[in-house]
């Protein structure tokens, strides 16, 4: 009996947490497959896998559904990641055949937005080659050594830390939303999910705010890299308000030894970025596209993507 293609069944992640473990550099456990696939209320898992019936779980493309915003409408995304096939399984044909089952099946239930943040050597290498992938851009990333501002800002603002259940996350993201065309949806749910709940890394929750007003101004989820860096995960901020808050951010960063500030930097935040003093500097992240012909269009995506670090699954 040959190989099977198909979706997830439930207790298939035993065999996807063996065949990670066995392709990657590291192992993955059962609590973190069920925060990635499962731990958004997910009425189903997203993935596909090969299982061979001697070998059991063989292949898999994962996939993470995410609330996402397109053009004042909200709709549901995909994001990409955990593609895999175990070495002696692995071939072109194969993963051509388990992406085109994964993205065929996805487009026909409605699902356009279909997105990662694949490495050069992961992916992208293959995926060119059988031309399953459309490159949007290379991810740029900003990074600044640290610095102290001082000034009147030094003064009319509070960055401070906050909680994941703030009802102001809600509404300061009704407030901002209208700027963003295409954009996954970053309330208290999804940050709570993403950064609250991770099992891999820790991260922080600020808020900006008026020092004598509660109204949240904006925010920013930071991740302490452990090298001297902080990396900006996640940015909302209301209109005018970027400026200020990464020079709060700066502060805070350079106070407690911080030297260095990095985040990635789309197309909306780049010349905003570069004014603060920020160098940008392409890394080995692409942002690419399904080629399948009922997929987002390429101009879409790069006109109106706004995406972020937390957008990926191992940062």
């Amino acid at each position: 009996m040959a190989a099977e293609i198909r979706f997830y069944r439930e207790g298939d992640e035993e065999g996807i947490v063996r065949l990670f473990s066995g392709v990657f550099s590291r192992k993955m456990t059962i609590d973190e497959w069920r925060w990635k696939y499962k731990g958004q209320a997910n009425a189903r898992v997203y993935s596909a896998v090969i299982e061979d019936p001697a070998s059991g779980i063989v292949g898999h493309y994962g996939g993470i559904p995410l609330r996402m915003l397109r053009n004042s409408e909200e709709t549901t995304g995909v994001s990409t990641c955990d593609v895999m096939i175990h070495p002696k399984f692995r071939s072109f044909v194969r993963l051509k055949k388990l992406h085109n089952f994964f993205t065929d099946n996805h487009v026909r239930n409605s699902i356009f937005m279909l997105y990662g943040f694949p490495t050069e050597h992961t992916l992208m290498i293959p995926a060119d080659k059988l031309h399953l992938y459309e490159r949007i851009e290379v991810v740029q990333e900003g990074t600044k050594e640290a610095a102290f501002h001082g000034g009147s800002e030094r003064f009319l603002y509070k960055l401070f830390p906050m909680d994941y259940s703030d009802p102001r996350i809600d509404r300061l993201w009704e407030e901002t939303k209208g700027r963003l065309k295409l954009a996954v949806i970053r309330d208290r749910a999804f940050l709570s999910w993403r950064y609250r709940d991770n099992p891999l890394f820790s991260y922080e929750l600020w808020g900006l705010r008026k020092r004598w007003e509660q109204k949240l101004l904006a925010l920013a989820v930071v991740k302490r890299e452990g090298d001297g860096r902080m990396r900006i995960m996640d940015i909302l901020h209301k209109e005018g308000m970027l400026s200020t808050l990464l020079k709060k951010i700066e502060n805070m960063a350079y106070s407690s030894g911080v030297k260095q500030v990095l985040l990635w930097a789309p197309g909306q935040i780049r010349e905003a970025l570069t004014k603060e003093g920020y160098t940008l500097v392409k890394t080995g992240t692409t942002l690419p596209r399904s080629t399948h012909p009922l997929s987002i269009k390429k101009e879409e995506i790069l006109e109106g993507f706004y995406y972020s670090a937390g957008d990926t699954d191992y940062l």
